[in-house]
């Protein structure tokens, strides 16, 4: 009898962990994309003005802040940070993390909306990429971020910025169901439905990282 019980239990467990699998794919997007490798190097900090200068998976992190250039875009006039590559790519993939700050006044949590503009060599706009989808990631006691990953084709240069057009809206979150997944340890956890707004500033803080890409779109 015993050997057939286990295999219950087993086909019960398993039945079980197979919809949380599925229930969790932006998990295993973030794991896949932003999770840390045993090998993986700190996250840098730029100075907080002038250009960035990025490496292939050396992430760094930087402020877009109230004493950064501003300059007129295509989508309008917006504080900026330039990014600069060791040399062009045919392409590439940008993987941002936009980290949640304390509102500066007032209650709450604010966050920067990028889109970055790819500069050619005298420094004029070639193409607009907007930083959509955003997905939030919320844990206790982390910071909460906001990931995306955008993919760039021919690029050297490109600046980090955000539109006057999205300053005072609001990240909306939709309410996160309810989620029961299983750990590495075998146990399960649950968390309770969610739901988060965050106003979009001027100003704000993000990680990048370049991941190079053989084919268009491998990297995200």
């Amino acid at each position: 009898m015993s050997i057939p019980l286990r295999l219950i239990v087993f086909a019960v467990l398993a039945a079980a962990a197979a919809p949380a699998r599925a229930d969790n794919f932006f998990v295993e997007w973030k794991e896949r994309l932003f999770g840390a490798k045993p090998s993986a190097p700190d996250v840098k900090q730029a100075p907080d003005d002038g250009p960035v200068v990025l490496g292939l998976e050396r992430p760094e992190r930087f402020k877009v802040g109230p004493e950064s250039e501003q300059r007129d875009f295509p989508q309008g006039r917006s504080r900026f940070r330039e990014v600069e590559l060791q040399r062009e790519f045919d392409n590439i993939a940008v993987r941002i993390q936009v980290v949640a700050e304390k509102a500066r006044k007032g209650r709450g949590n604010t966050v920067f909306k990028p889109i970055l503009y790819v500069l050619d060599d005298e420094g004029k706009v070639r193409d607009a990429k907007p930083v959509e989808p955003l997905y939030l990631d919320i844990r206790p006691f982390k910071p909460t971020r906001l990931l995306a990953c955008i993919s760039l084709e021919k690029v050297r240069r490109f600046a980090v910025a955000t539109t006057p057009e999205d300053v005072g809206k609001t990240y909306d979150s939709k309410a996160r169901d309810k989620i029961k997944a299983p750990t590495r340890a075998g146990f399960y956890y649950s968390t309770d439905p969610v739901t988060v707004k965050l106003p979009y500033v001027d100003t704000g803080q993000l990680v990048v990282e370049l991941v190079k890409e053989n084919d268009k779109g491998s990297g995200c």
